[in-house]
């Protein structure tokens, strides 16, 4: 904000410059509630998204456990309705959707071994120690690249 901007209130615009950001920048330039505030924007259209953000990540201590967490937990969340929970869950299923998508091109197993999630997609029952989704895979669902 420039100083023409002095008397606005500081909200006004801030979805915008985050869609900026994320367009010039990408994900990595957000923080995990910047993230989070951008997938409950359609769910949550003129509503402050950021204490809600704050609020799930604080409930689950990071985004991967909000993201993961089932739709039971995320309704522990105090002014959660059901559509945010359905934006959760939807940003969930095209990430483990895109997940199977490089295990079944072969983009994710160096070796050109067909990955584990191809047969068990739900990969993130697994235990918090494996490091991705199979033996011969490179893609970890507890966060980025292992």
């Amino acid at each position: 904000m420039g100083f023409k901007d002095a008397g606005k209130p500081h909200y006004l615009g801030h979805r915008e410059r985050l869609r900026r950001c994320f367009r010039e920048a990408g994900a990595d330039a957000l923080p995990d509630y910047e993230l989070l505030e951008m997938i409950l924007f359609r769910a949550v259209p003129r509503r402050d998204t950021k204490p809600l953000a704050k609020a799930i990540l604080a409930h689950f201590g990071s985004f991967t456990e909000a993201l993961n967490a089932p739709e039971e937990r995320l309704k522990e969340v105090p002014s959660l309705g059901e559509a945010a929970i359905t934006k959760i869950k939807l940003v969930r299923a095209a990430a483990l959707r895109l997940m199977r998508g490089e295990c079944w091109s072969g983009r994710c197993s160096p070796r050109g071994a067909r990955c584990s999630i191809i047969a068990a997609p739900r990969w993130a029952s697994r235990p918090r120690s494996s490091s991705a989704c199979c033996s011969s895979c490179s893609l970890s669902p507890f966060g980025s690249k292992s």
